[in-house]
Formats: C-alpha cells, sequence, structure tokens
C-alpha cells in the first residue's frame, strides 16, 4: 500500500472531493490534474460487474478499488466478479470474518479489491469505483456524514474515479456536479 505522502489524489478528484468538505483547512489542490471523474448509471449488478471486469482487463497491473456502502451489495458483486473470470481472484474485506480469505487482504497486489465505505480511510487504489452510490438516495444530501463519507471515498482514488448508481432517479447527493465529472 502506497503512503498518502508518496502519491497525491490528483486536481480533478480533489476539486470534485471539495464539493463534499464539511469543514477544517481547505486543502492545496494538487497540480496533476489527472483523468475526468466519471458518474455513471448501470442498469444492474450484471452491467456494474462487466464493467469492473472490463478495468481489470485494461489495467492488469492496477489496483482497483469497488467501495460499497452495503454488504449484501459487496456479496453479490463479489460472486458476479468471481464467476467473471478476472486475472486475477477479486479480494472481499469482510468486518465479520475473523481471519482467512475475507479479512486477510493484500492491499499491494493488482487486482480488484470490495471495501466497505467504513474501511476506506486510509487505503489508496488506481482506480476507485463507489459502486452504489444509490443506496444514500434517502439520505438528506447536506448531511454531513454522508459528506464526510463521499470527502474520504473520492481521495482513496489516484488515477480513474467511478461513481456508479443504480435505479431510475440520479441520487440526490450528485445532482449538481456538472463541469466536474463525465456522464455515463
Amino acid at each position: 500500500m502506497r503512503s498518502p505522502a508518496t502519491t497525491a489524489t490528483p486536481a480533478r478528484f480533489a476539486s470534485l472531493a471539495e464539493l463534499f468538505r464539511t469543514g477544517g483547512a481547505i486543502p492545496r489542490i494538487p497540480f496533476r490534474s489527472g483523468t475526468l471523474p466519471v458518474v455513471r448509471h448501470y442498469s444492474g449488478g450484471k452491467d456494474l460487474a462487466d464493467d469492473i471486469t472490463t478495468m481489470a482487463a485494461r489495467h492488469p497491473a492496477d489496483r482497483i478499488g469497488v467501495i460499497v456502502n452495503s454488504l449484501r451489495a459487496a456479496a453479490d458483486l463479489m460472486r458476479r466478479l468471481e464467476r467473471a473470470g478476472l486475472a486475477r481472484e477479486p479480494q472481499l474485506c469482510s468486518s465479520t470474518a475473523a481471519a482467512g480469505r475475507y479479512r486477510d487482504l493484500d492491499l499491494a497486489r493488482p487486482g480488484v479489491i470490495l471495501v466497505h465505505r467504513a474501511s476506506a480511510k486510509g487505503l489508496d487504489f488506481d482506480t476507485v469505483v463507489i459502486a452504489d452510490a444509490e443506496s444514500d438516495s434517502g439520505t438528506d444530501p447536506t448531511s454531513a456524514t454522508l459528506r464526510m463519507a463521499y470527502y474520504v471515498v473520492i481521495t482513496r482514488a489516484r488515477e480513474r474515479l467511478v461513481v456508479g448508481w443504480q435505479r431510475s432517479r440520479l441520487p440526490r447527493h450528485l445532482e449538481g456536479l456538472d463541469g466536474c465529472v463525465a456522464s455515463r
């Protein structure tokens, strides 16, 4: 795992994260611009898994952090990714596991790593996919807890950032991001 001191959040991700920051000193925006973050609508779990599988194939040396808010979503996505035939077995971190496959992760190895949002702080990934932004649809978009969570997960990305959502309507906390993100 790389130290935050040696890798900086690209300016475009930092600018997006700044929209969710709740207070404290204003951080310096990094010089490195990075790619434009993407907000992507997924038609369902299969579409999401297919997109992650494609990312892993295009960037085989990268660590792809898939950050979820729902453990049920993580388990479903893990099953789909295991069947997808990825070059490297996906990893899933579960706080309920005492030890073994779902507790002992190799965060330095390339591949897909599924983590719960509450476990993302302090980690960094080449690509971050926020897989289930729709899980926050019922939350007040001005909630400090929600905004801090998105600030943290956005700043985990080093090269690429995808904020994914499902259902029929864009979650309210993702409205008004025009200019900071590309939509697909």
